[in-house]
């Protein structure tokens, strides 16, 4: 256990940071609509992407509140018994606050039973992550029905835009000067990424340690992974080929491993991390989709062009990856869609496909016929949806359910 005189200490340190700490740049989700939730508020997302940033600009909407950041070096082998000593203290400190800010609260065992007593005991609670599975498991299993919870991405475009202070008008950019420097701010999105440390401080090495502090901290220690190199090669093969199919037995043969399933589970941690995410195509059957190969996507664009091998001919990945960010940030359940032609994202929403996606670098008369097939294909599959060909800089006027436009217009115009 921790000693109580150090736990008194560090209790009034990281509330006196969190107090002073800077609210950072509004995020697109409104703080507002989730303070006074009954629920317990859960916010989780990659190392980074501003968690805490978050949690500070929930807690401004309350005259006291409650802190305690887990990721502190000085709490390492904390206890639920020292998180039961801890309300102690708080109420010796701070009687009466019944408002609290828990930050990485996975890295404290059994934290879920803890919090729930303290529901129970009418405290608000907020509290962030950054191991999805984890999260999802302790809270399925001790606090069904009791949590809402938000997904919280590195920056989206328009959140880029409110950084760079560049302001727009949601029903559309018309004037040539607006649309010249948003697609000049988009050029530079694509290799910034959304990281809101590194945006503030562009040094890559910034980007590294955050992959490295991912890995090591929270898959290879957590679950215990020998094969390090192997582990670190299959993550940079990975963000070297995002947007593309793979097998598993071809991401084996890689990596050099005999066995697929250690290879499955290894995939199955940094998606918990979301350091990767995973693409199923789309199949009427369970089976059929479980036994087709998936699509790798990364978290971010700069980190992967941080960590990865780089091409000349990358951009459109990139441009796709982008895409396929924004669409999990707004929640839709997705997939790839492969017949004659393949379509790039199906988006479903609340049970039925709401838009089909193709996205594309530059539209040319050699890709035109390929592009447009896939999405018309998905399109014919699923009635009632609106398809999409998202390019850099082309649009075109409505055909149909498709329209043609940058992706920066798609992203700002949401």
């Amino acid at each position: 256990m921790i000693p109580h005189h150090t736990l008194k200490e560090v209790i009034a340190d990281q509330l006196k940071r969190f107090t002073n700490q800077d609210p950072g740049i509004p995020r697109r989700i409104d703080p507002e609509q989730y303070r006074n939730k009954d629920r317990i508020v859960v916010i989780s997302g990659v190392r980074r992407s501003g968690k805490s940033t978050f949690l500070k600009q929930l807690s401004l909407g309350f005259p006291s509140f409650l802190y305690l950041n887990a990721d502190d070096d000085r709490l390492i082998g904390t206890t639920p018994e020292d998180l039961a000593s801890l309300l102690f203290i708080w109420e010796e400190l701070y009687p009466g606050v019944r408002t609290v800010f828990f930050d990485e609260i996975q890295n404290i065992p059994g934290w879920e039973r803890v919090i729930r007593r303290m529901h129970d005991d009418g405290y608000r609670i907020f509290l962030t992550g950054s191991n999805a599975q984890m999260l999802s498991s302790e809270l399925g299993t001790h606090l069904t029905g009791r949590y809402v919870r938000i997904e919280l991405f590195p920056f989206g475009f328009d959140e880029y835009c409110t950084f760079h202070q560049f302001s727009w008008n949601p029903s559309g950019i018309h004037s040539t000067s607006e649309y010249a420097a948003a697609l000049r701010l988009f050029s530079q999105y694509i290799d910034d990424g959304g990281f809101p440390e590194y945006l503030k401080d562009p040094d890559p090495e910034i980007l590294q340690r955050t992959f490295d502090d991912i890995l090591f901290r929270d898959v290879i220690a957590r679950y215990g992974i020998r094969e390090i190199k192997s582990f670190r090669l299959l993550c940079r093969y990975l963000y070297s080929n995002m947007t593309r199919e793979a097998s598993l037995t071809s991401l084996a043969s890689v990596v050099q491993m005999k066995s697929p399933v250690s290879l499955k589970n290894w995939i199955g941690y940094l998606e918990d991390t979301y350091l990767i995410g995973t693409l199923s195509p789309f199949e009427y059957s369970m089976k059929k989709q479980l036994s087709r190969n998936q699509k790798y996507y990364g978290i971010d664009t700069a980190l992967r062009n941080a960590v990865s091998f780089r091409f000349s001919d990358d951009h459109g990945l990139l441009l796709e990856n982008i895409v396929w960010v924004e669409l999990r940030r707004r929640g839709y359940e997705l997939y790839w869609l492969k017949g004659e032609n393949e379509c790039d994202f199906i988006a479903f929403e609340q049970g039925k496909v709401s838009m089909a996606i193709q996205v594309c670098w530059n539209l040319s008369d050699e890709n035109r016929e390929r592009e447009f097939g896939g999405l018309m294909e998905a399109c014919t599959s699923f009635p009632g949806s609106t398809g999409y060909v998202l390019t850099l800089y082309q649009e075109e006027s409505p055909k149909g359910r498709i329209r043609v436009m940058p992706v920066w217009k798609w992203i700002l115009e949401r």
